[in-house]
């Protein structure tokens, strides 16, 4: 209940007082009189007594209490976030291995923080190929993990193989070549011929494949011949007589005239004992004494007579590379002219340039760095 309002006296000023404020306000006096008398017990009232809104009810307790535990987890795990960020807590085993699981490195092992990046790169092995990657990740996720890298070997350049016959130069049979793996071994055996001997091998037989092609030769020699020697001789014909172009093999159009002297760079025995001179190329000769004349020594000159009669056709000049094929580790003799006199001697294997042409009854005939001629047989033309 509101209290009791006491009256109010009145004070002698109070028209002069009413006067002004209704001067000042410009407003009447009665108006404002009874705004003023219904205004005031709110007033009173808002004093002595204010009003409350109303107040929501407080949450149950309960409920704070999972709030102020809540924060407590949070911060305990922001703690326990916060302690294994200066840890590691994960482990990669990297592998480097070949298709048969033959390590190509030691393993190399990664530590670092989980849902962080791994670092590291991929490796690279000469002749090898990366073909397969098993267990790849680029975070850190579990505890330990292994990323697999296999690689494959590349393939690696051929090795021909040829069959060769040492003496006339005849290729035995086709060439064949052998595949394989960069870096992989290989062991050759050489082919059996028949009728041929084997006698030596140039090129490696046992060793690695590489990258670059790689060639083995085989050098046979027939059964039938049971030694040859390059000792050079010197025959004087006492008349006139055809060559072959093989021991026992075909008569030539090649004649070789009376009373010349010829050196020898090749003699051949036979199974039969039958001795074979060759004078150059595929010239052969038999060795019969009623029909020629075997010197003790090397004639001391020998005069253009003495050279085998021939009408030369005009040379045809050039200037290509070949090299020398004759006897491995020999030299071959150089002449002035086809059928001509001996003017030096060139190593096997070397590299020179052909400078003239001359076909002579069906032998070609080149001139090896305009020094001295040759025939087509005892030389490669592409190097």
């Amino acid at each position: 209940m509101a209290p009791k309002r006491q009256k109010k006296t009145k004070h002698p000023n109070n028209e002069k007082h009413r006067s002004r404020f209704a001067k000042r306000s410009k407003i009447e006096i009665a108006p404002v009189k009874e705004a003023l008398l219904e205004e005031r017990p709110e007033i009173e009232i808002e004093k002595t007594a204010p009003a409350q809104q109303p107040i929501a009810p407080a949450p149950p307790l309960k409920k704070e209490a999972e709030i102020v535990l809540d924060q407590k987890q949070a911060v305990t795990t922001k703690n326990e976030i916060k302690k294994k960020a200066t840890t590691q807590d994960s482990t990669v085993i990297l592998i480097f291995q070949d298709e048969d699981k033959t390590f190509l490195a030691s393993p190399q092992i990664i530590s670092g923080k989980r849902h962080e990046p791994i670092k590291f790169r991929f490796k690279d092995f000469e002749g090898y190929n990366l073909i397969r990657v098993d267990g790849f990740t680029s975070d850190f996720v579990l505890p330990y993990a292994a990323i697999t890298f296999t690689y494959r070997k590349k393939d690696a350049g051929n090795i021909w193989i040829f069959c060769q016959d040492i003496d006339d130069r005849r290729f035995l049979q086709k060439p064949t070549f052998v595949k394989g793996k960069v870096g992989d071994e290989f062991s050759l055996s050489s082919p059996a011929i028949r009728n041929y001997t084997l006698l030596r091998a140039r090129g490696l037989t046992h060793g690695a494949f590489t990258y670059d092609q790689q060639a083995v030769t085989y050098f046979y020699r027939r059964d039938s011949w049971k030694d040859v020697d390059y000792t050079p001789h010197y025959l004087k014909f006492k008349q006139s007589l055809p060559c072959l172009d093989a021991p026992d093999g075909q008569v030539t159009d090649v004649i070789l005239a009376k009373d010349t002297i010829w050196q020898t760079f090749e003699t051949i025995i036979t199974d039969n004992d039958q001795r074979w001179y060759c004078l150059g190329g595929s010239i052969w000769i038999k060795y019969d004494a009623e029909l020629m004349t075997m010197l003790d020594k090397k004639p001391a000159v020998i005069s253009d007579r003495d050279t085998l009669d021939i009408d030369l056709p005009r040379s045809i000049d050039l200037r290509h590379n070949a090299m020398i094929d004759f006897i491995p580790d020999g030299e071959l003799v150089l002449y002035d002219k086809p059928f001509g006199q001996k003017v030096g001697l060139i190593r096997n294997g070397q590299i020179v340039t052909l400078t003239g042409r001359i076909r002579v009854d069906g032998m070609l005939w080149f001139e090896v760095n305009g020094l001295g001629w040759t025939i087509r047989e005892y030389l490669n033309l592409d190097p």
